[in-house]
């Protein structure tokens, strides 16, 4: 039975303008007061709601869906602690600039101020919703009639429009009434933003050939611009350095990712350059450190839809970066055509420059083997999720370039995010034969004992996944920090031994789990669970006393 079969509701019109507006991919976990928008979005046919073990982790699983997919995805809960449950996730995705629509539902208007069971929109009495929600989402509309909904769900549109989370909290009477407008609603048109005057910076980067660096971010990386960024290097002779967010932006001939996990080389690359051109990427501490000195002192030239935070930066607003950085390699071509300089070559391809291991005096594998394991074996149209700590620094440092695609929250640098972002990423990639690929999660057993359990819902959905969990038994990286900065106090992040995998193979006896603790065996094991059809797991033992290449703590031991 379609919706067409039935009285109409507004459950129903909310669900077909989100269809509509190119929003596919549902996510959440039911309730009472939002189970209208669930039966709706089932009866829709057009997709089935993906049910999450928690809140935040359909939160994420919609974020991760908006960064790999460029569109925006959605959330349904229900009030009270579900509301609350997505502020984390939220928080992230408005940080990162990722469009993701909330819907929740409310109790009944009639009962708001009564007493009802999860009211949140009687303030001061109740908790305030709309202003909770209001500090991680650029908008939050309440619907208060039937008659509202299309104005609510056009000003949501057009916050995900500009890249931020949007609310719409909609009481459970509201979205069972009826809805009179029968016709089924269309995309509202959309101006496209202008193209910006980029004639000034086609003046520097000329005079600059061969002297410039091209620095990318993750506004860059979801737009899918590797090959303008390519052709820009080349026109230029310009070298090409990544932010953690940009990295499947760049080549094999890449200097290297920059900031906090980064390359020596990329470094170099940054201060060897008279220019630098900054494409989507923010330039947070995160991004940056350690390069401020040298940024001071050269030009620094951003495009991007949000402005830079590094104070005195030359920021030109893109609406749209690709069509920005398509009409600067154009007018580029124009102006110089394929003639190369003697200098234009000089930072064509780089050699990236690790940071060394350091020996942690045990026989388990390194970080680094993991990571190198898992490079080498990873299908090319690979989606890669990097969590939290340890381990997410060493596949940021650690992944070869120019494989598939790479994603890491660093908005908030929640635990536990990459693996619902992941799992979200492998249900809607197999529900489109055209984005089908294969999702791994890299995370530590830290963020698998917060959220870890996500992995419930890949089996469910038989979702094309890999989880890779680096078990130290530890919140490593604040055990090194404890370490470094507190050698007095004893320690408190190192527990007792855990057996993920054993514990993985009880609850799902259909998953393939896989358990390294000798180097040896890595490359057999990680191959074996980045080749099986449905979702897998690989869990490798390693030391809590390894410290990762980060480097404010690689300071710290010198």
């Amino acid at each position: 039975m379609t919706s067409r079969c039935r009285d109409r509701r507004v459950a129903d019109h909310i669900v077909e303008r989100l269809h509509a507006e190119g929003i596919t991919s549902i996510f959440g976990v039911h309730g009472a007061n939002i189970e209208e928008l669930f039966d709706a979005a089932v009866h829709a046919g057009r997709t089935r709601p993906v049910i999450a073990k928690h809140e935040f982790a359909a939160a994420a699983m919609a974020d991760g869906v908006a960064r790999i997919f460029a569109r925006p995805a959605a959330v349904f809960t229900t009030s009270g602690g579900g509301a609350l449950n997505v502020v984390a996730a939220l928080a992230e995705s408005y940080d990162s600039r990722v469009p993701v629509l909330t819907v929740i539902g409310a109790p009944a208007t009639a009962t708001v101020g009564c007493g009802a069971f999860q009211d949140m929109l009687d303030p001061p009495d109740t908790i305030d919703l709309r202003a909770t929600l209001s500090g991680v989402a650029g908008s939050v509309g309440v619907v208060r009639s039937a008659t509202e909904i299309d104005t609510v769900l056009d000003e949501a549109m057009q916050t995900l429009q500009r890249s931020s989370p949007a609310v719409i909290v909609i009481p459970k009477d509201i979205a069972a009434e009826h809805h009179s407008d029968h016709d089924p609603p269309s995309r509202r048109p959309v101006e496209p933003p202008a193209v910006p005057d980029l004639t000034a910076t086609i003046d520097r980067l000329v005079a600059d050939r061969g002297r410039v660096c091209i620095w990318v971010g993750d506004e860059a990386s979801r737009a899918g611009l590797s090959a303008p960024v390519h052709a820009l290097a080349d026109l230029l002779g310009a070298s090409v350095v990544v932010a953690p967010g940009g990295r499947d932006v760049a080549g094999p001939g890449c200097a290297g990712v920059t900031g906090v996990m980064g390359h020596p080389s990329a470094s170099r690359a940054i201060a060897d350059a008279r220019t630098c051109l900054v494409l989507g990427c923010r330039m947070t501490l995160t991004d940056r450190a350690g390069l401020d000195e040298f940024l001071a002192a050269r030009t620094v030239i951003h495009l991007g839809a949000h402005a830079p935070r590094l104070p005195g930066t030359e920021h030109i607003p893109c609406g749209h970066l690709a069509d920005a950085v398509s009409d600067l390699v154009e007018q580029l071509r124009r102006r110089i055509g394929t003639r190369r300089g003697p200098d234009d070559t000089r930072f064509d391809r780089r050699a990236v420059e690790l940071l060394p291991d350091l020996d942690p005096g045990s026989a388990l594998p390194r970080m680094s083997a993991v990571i190198d394991a898992v490079g080498r074996q990873l299908p090319d149209d690979a989606v890669v999720f990097a969590d939290a700590g340890n381990i997410g620094a060493a596949a940021v440092h650690h992944l070869p370039f120019g494989r598939g695609r790479f994603a890491i929250a660093l908005g908030m640098g929640g635990m536990g995010h990459a693996i619902a972002a992941g799992v979200g990423v492998a249900i809607a990639g197999a529900d489109d034969v055209r984005s089908a690929t294969r999702t791994v999660v890299i995370a530590g057993d830290g963020s698998f004992l917060m959220h870890g359990m996500e992995i419930h819902t890949a089996i469910e959905h038989r979702a094309p996944m890999t989880l890779v969990v680096a078990n130290n038994n530890a919140h490593g990286m604040c055990v090194t920090r404890e370490r470094i900065f507190f050698p007095d106090t004893p320690g408190l992040n190192t527990f007792g031994p855990t057996d993920i995998a054993a514990g993985l193979a009880a609850m799902f006896p259909d998953l393939p789990v896989r358990r390294v603790t000798d180097p040896r065996d890595l490359d057999a094991a990680t191959r074996d669970v980045l080749t099986r059809p449905g979702p897998a797991c690989l869990v490798v033992d390693t030391d809590p006393d390894e410290i990762p290449p980060f480097h404010p703590l690689r300071r710290g031991v010198r």
